[in-house]
């Protein structure tokens, strides 16, 4: 199912030069201490990726978007902790816009569509999401109004094989990814229900 549902990747070599890239934020945890670090979850490839493409001349600039989840009222937006870890890397930070508030992927789209419009205007645009999350994702961002190219990233499947273990053995990886098509199909029946794609 997963295999069904996750888009094919894109090769780097394959993919044109792009004026922004989009990152929705969603990968960080914000529960661990000491605060002098990032830490993140599964969902790491979202910039880590986005941070390749920089650095290989594919971007130009980098928005990222996400702002404080429930219960992160005393740590840094989402979007900020994205943006750290891109300047530790040796993103300038004049090449990085940090969106700080979106609480839902819906937001996301919509705050991002607001500074495509007046900072970026009609320029190529690069949707980076995990891969699982880019079908809601690009729905909601299309919804805008903005064009774009897409750049799955954070695979949770991988080639298919035929080895005996991958067929017959049971894996508890299978039931987190269940989770993860099921919380897509209600999240994408839920936004078409409130008007969000």
């Amino acid at each position: 199912m997963m295999l069904w549902w996750e888009p094919s990747p894109v090769p780097f070599e394959s993919l044109e030069k792009h004026d922004v890239a989009i990152v929705f934020s969603g990968v960080t945890k914000s529960d661990k201490t000491p605060n002098d670090r990032v830490y993140f979850n599964n969902g790491a490839d979202r910039i880590t990726h986005t941070l390749q493409l920089y650095n290989s001349g594919k971007v130009d600039h980098i928005i990222v978007s996400g702002g404080l989840g429930f219960q992160q009222a005393n740590q840094l937006p989402a979007a900020e902790r994205l943006k750290s870890f891109l300047v530790m890397a040796g993103v300038p930070d004049s090449a990085i816009t940090v969106e700080p508030n979106a609480l839902n992927t819906n937001e996301n789209a919509v705050k991002v569509a607001e500074i495509l419009n007046r900072d970026f205007p009609n320029q190529k645009y690069l949707l980076v999401t995990s891969a699982f999350h880019m079908k809601r994702a690009a729905m909601c961002l299309k919804k805008q109004g903005i064009e774009f190219s897409e750049f799955p990233a954070g695979y949770l499947t991988g080639a298919p094989t035929l080895n005996f273990d991958d067929i017959f053995i049971p894996k508890a990886e299978a039931i987190e990814r269940w989770e993860s098509v099921i919380k897509e199909l209600v999240g994408m029946a839920t936004y078409k229900l409130m008007g969000y794609i």
